[in-house]
C-alpha cells in the first residue's frame, strides 16, 4: 500500500511553534499532498516519499503516521524498541521519538528537543475521564542548553467525536488538556476509543510546536 492514501484519509492538523506565554493551532482543510521525511522538505527533482514499511503488512502499533506542521513534514515512523509500555519509534531521516501508552515522553534528532517527560498524571487522566495534575518536561534548545518547565495540567471530557482513520469513520471520546507554567501555555487534544488513542495532537518544544499522531 502507498502512503498517499493514507495521508489522504486523514486529517492533518496545522501546528505552529509553542511560544512564550501561549500556543495556537488551526486545522487544515484536507491532507498535505507532498510526503517528505520528518526533518524538513524533499528536494524539488525528488517528489517521492521516503522507502517506508509495507502499511498493509505492517502489525498493529508498528507504524505511526506523525505530521509536525511547523516544518510541513510527514512520515511514516517504524517501531525499533519496546519495553514495558514504552515505545520509540524513528523516521526515515533518523529522528526518534518514544511515547508510553500513546503519550509523548522524548525526542531526538530535532533542532529543539523534548529531552524527558513526565507523564503519569496524563494516563491516569485520560483512563478517569479527566482531571488535575502535575507535568515537568525537559527541553534542549539550539544552544544545547536543557530547561526545565513544571506544568499545572487539566484534562477535560469533550465528548463524542467521530474521525477518519485508514480504518474509516470511528467514534470516539474527545478529551483536551491545558497545561500551563509560568511562561508556558499549550493545549493537547486525544481522541480515544475504549481506552486507546485511536489520534492525538501533541505538543513537543517551544519552537518546534505540536505533532499530530496517527497509528497505522
Amino acid at each position: 500500500m502507498k502512503l498517499f492514501p493514507v495521508i489522504a484519509l486523514l486529517a492533518l492538523a496545522a501546528c505552529g511553534p509553542m511560544s512564550q506565554g501561549s500556543m495556537g493551532k488551526t486545522v487544515t482543510d484536507a491532507a498535505k499532498s507532498r510526503v517528505g521525511a520528518l526533518l524538513g522538505r524533499p528536494p524539488a527533482s525528488a517528489p517521492a516519499a521516503p522507502a517506508i514499511p509495507d502499511i498493509a503488512n505492517a502489525a498493529p502499533g508498528e507504524l505511526l503516521m506523525v505530521s509536525l506542521e511547523s516544518r510541513q513534514a510527514v512520515a511514516v515512523m517504524t517501531r525499533i524498541a519496546s519495553n514495558n509500555g514504552t515505545d520509540t519509534f524513528l523516521s526515515p531521516n533518523n529522528v526518534s521519538m518514544t511515547f508510553r501508552d500513546g503519550i509523548l515522553t522524548s525526542s531526538r534528532g530535532l533542532n529543539e528537543d523534548l529531552m524527558g517527560a513526565d507523564t503519569n498524571g496524563v494516563q491516569e487522566a485520560l483512563a478517569a475521564g479527566g482531571g488535575t495534575y502535575m507535568r515537568t518536561h525537559s527541553f534542549l534548545d539550539s544552544e544545547d542548553q536543557i530547561s526545565t518547565r513544571e506544568l499545572t495540567c487539566i484534562m477535560t471530557a469533550e465528548g463524542i467525536e467521530t474521525i477518519t482513520t485508514i480504518n474509516g469513520a470511528q467514534e470516539t471520546q474527545k478529551l483536551s488538556e491545558v497545561c500551563t507554567a509560568s511562561t508556558l501555555i499549550f493545549t493537547n487534544t486525544y481522541w480515544l476509543d475504549d481506552g486507546a488513542i485511536l489520534q492525538s495532537l501533541q505538543a513537543l518544544a517551544p519552537r518546534v510546536g505540536y505533532i499530530k499522531v496517527n497509528p497505522l
